[in-house]
């Protein structure tokens, strides 16, 4: 449902976009569903960066070693924001695809999975963002659609969106590209994490190529991965993340344990860059359809759902 050339009826054009922000409106009785998020904490620059250490000493940390990449020392992570930057500045200037899991399981399987695939053009747009996801019935958290796609021509906003068996196209003049997705490149996904954990750094060659993984040793703000609707306690986590030398991220791997409803459940976060100056985000085959879906306003006494 759409208007054309003009913004999009409010209730639906923010639906679309808080689905793919990964911040939805429950249906069927379900609680919304919001993904974990990091929230990075401000730390000092400089050659010798200490960052705040709240996993138990109680003090400031120096990170030594020679500097293998922006931000990054031998010892550790010495300025997550500069590394952050570094991933950012190397992928905005290039096209690039980035696909994101998370996946919530219990003992009796899977709870709830969701992944989202965005195909970016170089300078940002257009890029095209593909989210699925999918509940067990025991799981109360949902999703409005279990499939939905935008399109973004860095003009205007075309959708696609599946529930249940029904479909509906449209577009939404209005939205921006950053309203749509402000974290194309996920500079500020890895920043997030950069400043939740303590590091250590191991160098590796890959196919001849210099790469550098990083391992979580510690968490050092416990209290930014507890951010998700029904889940409790976050512990045990443990991060991997593969970085080059000019401190583009080529992925990442979250595990920590958690609790649903008095029992243990574990959740898996992951992403991936790839393509990186190869990509094409080419216009998806629905995109004449969303543009001529239309509806008129509501009529009087009408109201939306």
């Amino acid at each position: 449902m759409t208007t054309r050339g003009r913004r999009l009826v409010g209730p639906l054009a923010l639906g679309a976009l808080l689905v793919l922000a990964g911040c939805s409106i429950g249906t069927g009785g379900g609680v919304p569903d919001r993904t974990p998020t990091l929230t990075p904490a401000p730390i000092p620059g400089g050659e010798r960066a200490a960052t705040t250490d709240a996993s138990g000493s109680g003090g400031p940390r120096l990170v030594e070693g020679r500097q293998v990449a922006p931000g990054l020392r031998t010892g550790g992570v010495a300025d997550p924001f500069a590394l952050a930057r570094a991933h950012h500045a190397q992928l905005s200037d290039h096209s690039f695809t980035r696909a994101d899991s998370r996946t919530v399981v219990d003992g009796n399987g899977t709870l709830r999975a969701t992944r989202t695939d965005i195909e970016v053009a170089r300078g940002g747009t257009p890029f095209l963002l593909t989210r699925s996801s999918v509940s067990a019935p025991r799981y109360d958290v949902n999703a409005p659609y279990s499939d939905a796609m935008i399109y973004h021509d860095g003009d205007a906003a075309f959708y696609r969106l599946v529930a249940a068996d029904n479909v509906t196209y449209g577009t939404d003049a209005g939205a921006t590209a950053a309203e749509v997705e402000s974290d194309r490149t996920g500079s500020d996904a890895v920043l997030g994490l950069l400043t939740t954990f303590r590091w250590e750094v191991t160098r590796l060659e890959i196919g001849g190529a210099v790469r550098y993984r990083l391992e979580s040793t510690a968490v050092v703000a416990p209290d930014a991965l507890d951010d998700a609707y029904l889940l409790t306690d976050p512990r045990d986590a443990e991060v991997r993340m593969l970085v080059g030398p000019d401190g583009r991220v080529y992925r990442y791997r979250l595990e920590y344990e958690t609790t649903y409803d008095g029992r243990r459940a574990g959740v898996t976060e992951t992403a991936r860059w790839s393509d990186v100056g190869t990509t094409t985000v080419d216009p998806p085959g629905w995109l004449d359809r969303a543009r001529n879906e239309s509806v008129g306003a509501p009529s009087e006494g009408e109201t939306r759902p």
